[in-house]
């Protein structure tokens, strides 16, 4: 194994180890060892459901932005309209 295969976990390393050890070329072993996802690179179930939560706070405050614009351009709109007509046509 070359300089590569240290930077490989100890779960990729046996992997690799125990394909070659099977008859794999040491290419291909490398290549179907180096696929396998590393745990730590994995969500958990409780990292999804953190972000779950995250997402439906981020929603919810999302939501309350867009009823405060819609209320600032319902109520402040028509007066925004109606002063610009009054500037631009009466002066």
């Amino acid at each position: 194994m070359g300089s590569g295969a240290a930077k490989m976990s100890i779960m990729v390393t046996e992997v690799y180890e125990a394909l070659v050890s099977a008859g794999a070329p040491e290419d291909k072993a490398k290549a179907a060892a180096g696929a396998i996802p590393i745990a730590r690179d994995l969500a958990t179930k409780q990292d999804l459901a953190e972000l779950r939560t995250e997402l439906k706070q981020d929603i919810a405050a999302v939501k309350q932005d867009i009823a405060v614009l819609k209320f600032a351009v319902f109520s402040f709109g028509p007066v925004i309209i109606g002063l610009l007509v009054k500037l631009v046509f009466f002066p």
